[in-house]
């Protein structure tokens, strides 16, 4: 990789500047504005990053293009267009396996022609032509064909073995190659016998779902062909401005142009949608949205449905009058004031129980959720599904066979008419019983039908009921705020005896209840009404408008929380789920103005939290009972090579079957990560549940206990061990033991020399302390040295380490472990690049005590003096563009810690560097550059310098070496 260096510093740096460090731990809140802010900053450096990469595809500049490009996906590693777009810059650059890499992922998650494409292209030229050949195979059967792909369907269709190939489009015209006529089948019709392509299609194909093409009985390349998959639509309906807009295309033909139709009653308008849409943020790549519009003065009054060529509706259609005129309206005008709760009014209840189940597509789980349901056994519960005009012959075939046997009451809707008006279809059936509302995604467990109702008739008041879910918003578990994955069966039925076990000590008001499985009284279902069809016809919003409308009236929501219900979720909308979601958002809240606050002021207070809290020490203790032991190790939420120890730690012990928690600092307290458990909900507030940590953490048993790191937890917890009648094994990290600043940094920004305890106390005076503010050096040392003293065992990573550590605590027993297991390969040669410039890799985070001001000078030097040396960070700094601005330095942005060393490999560097200006006590960014085959150049200071001097691997100079100095060796080495 030869890279252009002028393209790296041509750019100034992004305007944002780096926000302020935030402290996390114990009594330090990081706040919503610190995450946007440090988000926002680190944005604006992914999208520079990808401008520069960008622009140097555009000049032809191949090797700035991959290392920008590069730099922006491990900054942005979850965006579709940065990873594409590096893809293509490894594609041209013949890096096939970097690329296949790539487009793999684009293509699992993306409807994509050109990543199917280029991913063959990769693995052909890796010897797995038959993947590639199915790759290929596979692009052509589910998107339309595309002229600049011509030369690669004969290669790869030659490749296949097979006569020829075929495609079609939304033109409807079948596209290919064969040696003669061919016979073309819509699903099992045949529809011509002896055709030649071009083909054009009877419009029976708009129906069919599949189109194979025979040349004397051999399928050819390509087919079957999805149709579903070529006619499958995405496209956004809302109103603004005065008028009605949107976007709309087809992911699998982009180059089509669409058309828009407006259905109103008896009236249909048809629009050509030719623009490109220029305001759609889609995150797929290559997206060709068409914009269309049409002012709302040219429409009829009333519903407008707006649907595609085949009639498959966009994503917020139908829009009614009335979301006409909370859209059209927003911020204007008089606004519904939610008045205050009434008194509701109870009223006899009809006996029994109406499950209500929308159904349309998935025919498996609808049949599981279904069947659920049935194996209540409750003679007072009809199970009631609706199928809204479900394209899956199987799903429908099942639905009419259950009902038929009379196990379920069905109604079928000729149209899709969408989730809300499907509910409301089965709320018309209820006639004063109760009802649950039940997503045909969602599983129910035995006796859960039963104990959701229950709750209906703890207070009269109760409205409506929610149980927990994996996916159900604020009663979410274990998260509320992160996707949780979808428990299997028995993991679900597992959680569902735990949430069942729990005491029940009163009920949980809710702000809102979750439509996925929502218990309604039937005298609130009478007195609120059905569900807001008009605004919410597709969802999103509807139960909690409902609910709202409710508790108007005096009606509570609760939490069901012995109940809880496997979501499976739902990803029909794809990203336009988003959109809906924020367009109706905006809608409840002008129709309930003030709900937003009163969800914001629920999650704040999370009265869930001791239910969660419950249900993760409820899991754990369970644990416990199969592990062959019980490990505690405590450490801090700062990453780094500590975490690096910890997991490796953690994983010897479950190995050998036992138990790992692992307690962190929170804002609040302590977390307890039950390793394999739960991770999230077991926040102990500190100091007044002291005792019930302590009690919890006794009933697990363990039998050791592990000092990491204290850095940011409360005052007291030093004391653990002896509470738990254990003797901590403390493993050193670092200084933190007698330096309030950890490092060993004194106030000139280099390392202090660990001067006597005034020396120390007049550092921190000038620089503050980064631990417990209220101890002097004096008192820190006195209680450190007591500590470890009384300690069962101490460990250090290294010779150095263990002799600082006993100079400063004489009669402290420490053994020598290292932190990793030490097997390298042999150091690669150094190599004659003529007149090429030689690469230093500097690998890690670089701040200032790792050595940032070295770096900077040594660039700046070899800038000055025009020395052929240039500075690779793998990783990142504190200041990368004034780095970068020296010409002589480039920064490949933060990656995985099991990517380390393939990134230092992808820079052909010559030699290794760590510039840290404190004694290490063990430093894994050297093991990095040992693995990469470097040899590595240190200060002859702390356990980098011993484990340099005892392998032989690299050379130390000592501290303090002149900047200039210190460049003419590195040049020297690296030759």
């Amino acid at each position: 990789m030869n890279v252009v260096w002028a393209a790296v510093s041509e750019k100034g740096p992004p305007q944002t500047r780096r926000p302020p460090p935030v402290a996390s731990g114990y009594g330090h809140a990081v706040t919503a504005q610190d995450r946007v802010d440090w988000q926002r900053w680190h944005d604006a450096r992914a999208q520079e990053a990808f401008r520069r990469g960008t622009d140097a595809v555009q000049s032809g500049e191949q090797n700035a293009a991959l290392f920008w490009l590069g730099r922006a996906s491990r900054m942005a590693r979850h965006n579709p267009n940065v990873i594409f777009a590096y893809g293509m810059a490894l594609l041209s650059a013949e890096r096939w396996a970097e690329a296949q890499e790539r487009f793999a992922w684009i293509t699992e998650r993306f409807i994509m022609r050109k990543a199917q494409a280029a991913q063959a292209i990769a693995l052909s030229h890796m010897d797995r032509m038959d993947d590639a050949v199915a790759v290929f195979g596979k692009m052509l059967s589910l998107y339309a064909p595309s002229p600049g792909f011509h030369s690669r369907t004969a290669f790869f269709t030659n490749q296949s073995g097979l006569p020829g190939w075929c495609a079609t489009s939304n033109e409807g015209i079948v596209q290919g190659e064969a040696p003669g006529p061919v016979r073309i089948v819509l699903d099992d019709q045949t529809v011509a016998e002896d055709a030649i392509f071009p083909f054009s299609l009877p419009d029976s194909w708009k129906q069919a779902r599949r189109l194979s093409v025979f040349y004397n009985d051999t399928l050819l390349y390509g087919a079957p062909v999805s149709l579903e998959s070529i006619r499958t639509v995405q496209g956004f309906a809302t109103v603004r401005n005065h008028r009605l807009e949107g976007w709309i295309w087809y992911p699998a033909d982009p180059d089509f142009t669409p058309h828009v139709v407006y259905e109103t009653g008896a009236d249909r308008i048809d629009i050509t949608a030719s623009e490109l849409e220029q305001e759609a943020k889609l995150d797929k790549p290559l997206a060709r949205p068409r914009h269309f519009d049409i002012p709302l003065a040219k429409l009829p009054d009333g519903r407008i449905e707006l649907v595609d060529r085949y009639g498959q509706p966009l994503t917020g259609s139908p829009i009614s009058p009335a979301v006409v005129k909370l859209l059209d309206h927003e911020g204007g005008g008089r606004r519904k004031v939610r008045k205050e709760r009434k008194t509701p009014h109870i009223a006899a209840r009809t006996p029994g129980c109406l499950v209500i189940i929308p159904a349309y597509r998935d025919a498996a789980l609808t049949r599981t959720c279904v069947e659920a349901v049935l194996a209540e056994g409750q003679s007072d519960v009809e199970c009631l599904v609706i199928d809204d005009a479900s394209p899956e012959p199987e799903l429908t075939a099942y639905l009419a066979t259950m009902a038929s046997r009379r196990a379920i009451t069905l109604i079928r809707h000729e149209r899709n008419r969408g989730f809300t008006a499907s509910a409301n279809a089965g709320l018309k059936k209820a006639m004063g019983r109760d009802a649950i509302l039940l997503n045909s995604d969602a599983l129910i467990p035995r006796g859960g039908v039963g104990r959701l109702r229950a709750w209906l008739d703890r207070d009269d008041r109760i409205g409506t009921a929610t149980p927990f879910s994996n996916d159900a918003t604020i009663l979410s578990y274990p998260s509320v705020t992160k996707t949780n994955p979808v428990p299997d069966a028995e993991t679900g039925r597992t959680l569902d005896r735990i949430f069942s076990s729990l005491p029940q000590n009163g009920l949980i008001d809710l702000p809102t209840g979750n439509g996925f499985c929502m218990a309604i009284r039937g005298d609130c279902l009478a007195q609120t009404g059905l569900l807001n069809v008009d605004v919410f016809a597709q969802g999103y919003g509807e139960e909690n408008d409902f609910c709202c409308r409710a508790a108007a009236h005096g009606w509570r929501h609760v939490a069901a929380t012995d109940l809880y219900v496997i979501h499976v979720g739902s990803v029909s909308f794809g990203h336009t789920r988003t959109l809906l979601l924020e367009r109706n958002l905006r809608m409840l809240n002008a129709l309930h103005p003030g709900y937003d606050a009163e969800v914001a002021q629920f999650i704040s207070a999370d009265p869930l939290g001791s239910v969660r809290r419950n249900v993760a020490l409820v899991r754990m203790i369970t644990r416990r009972k199969a592990a062959a032991s019980c490990l505690i190790m405590v450490t801090h939420d700062s990453g780094g090579g500590v975490e690096r120890v910890v997991r490796r730690r953690r994983a010897e012990a479950e190995a050998k079957g036992v138990q790992v928690l692992i307690l962190r600092p929170h804002q609040k307290g302590c977390l307890i990560e039950d390793c394999g458990g739960d991770t999230t909900n077991m926040i102990f507030e500190l100091p007044h549940e002291w005792r019930n940590l302590v009690t919890i953490l006794r009933r697990m048993r363990a039998d050791r206990i592990e000092w990491h790191h204290l850095l940011g937890h409360a005052p007291g917890m030093h004391e653990l061990a002896a509470a738990l009648d254990l003797k901590w094994d403390v493993v050193l990290h670092d200084y933190i033991w007698f330096c309030p600043r950890i490092c060993l940094i004194g106030p000139t920004t280099h390392y202090c020399g660990e001067p006597s305890i005034s020396g120390c106390e007049s550092c921190i005076a000038q620089q503050g302390s980064l631990i417990d503010g209220h101890l002097s050096v004096t008192e820190l040392v006195s209680r450190s040295g007591s500590l470890l003293r009384d300690a069962r065992e101490v460990s250090a990573g290294s010779l150095d380490l263990q002799r600082r550590m006993k100079r400063h605590f004489p009669g402290v027993e420490i053994r020598i472990e290292p932190l990793e297991q030490e097997s390298y390969p042999p150091l690669k040669p150094m190599r004659d690049h003529g007149h090429r410039r030689r690469r230093i890799c500097v690998p890690g985070g670089i701040g200032k005590e790792k050595g940032f001001e070295i770096v900077l000078q040594l660039a700046e030097d070899a800038a000055k003096r025009g020395l052929p040396l240039d500075y690779i960070i793998a990783g990142y700094t504190i200041d990368d563009e004034r780095l970068m601005a020296t010409g002589h330095a480039m920064v490949s942005g933060e990656y995985r810690e099991d990517e380390a060393v393939d990134v230092i490999n992808s820079f052909e560097c010559d030699i290794g560097l760590i510039p840290s200006i404190w004694p290490e006590t063990w430093c894994f960014a050297l093991s990095n550059l040992w693995q990469a085959g470097l040899k590595v150049v240190s200060f002859d200071l702390g356990a980098q310098s011993e484990r340099i001097q005892k392998s032989g691997r690299g050379a130390v100079v000592p501290l303090g070496m002149p900047v200039s100095l210190l460049s003419n060796f590195l040049l020297h080495l690296s030759h």
